[in-house]
């Protein structure tokens, strides 16, 4: 009789860069995350369609900093 083998859910290892988060019309792509540099950086892209309004207010966080830059378009508030 073969030998059956389980995996169990702490031995799966997903990898954020293989997969596109979709909020609406917006994408998010992981590019770097906190286990690739032991805690100290994630860096992600984002896909904002023009004239789409972004859903999150102007904020801040205590407990680390974040950093917005676009490579292309203009972004507004409106």
């Amino acid at each position: 009789m073969p030998q059956q083998t389980t995996q169990r859910a702490t031995d799966l290892h997903v990898d954020p860069s293989n997969e596109t988060i979709r909020l609406g019309p917006l994408a998010v792509r992981f590019l770097l995350t906190g286990d690739d540099s032991n805690g100290s950086v994630a860096a992600f892209e984002a896909y904002v369609p023009s004239g789409q309004r972004l859903t999150a207010p102007a904020h801040s966080h205590d407990h680390y900093e974040e950093t917005i830059y676009g490579v292309s378009g203009v972004s507004r508030e409106c």
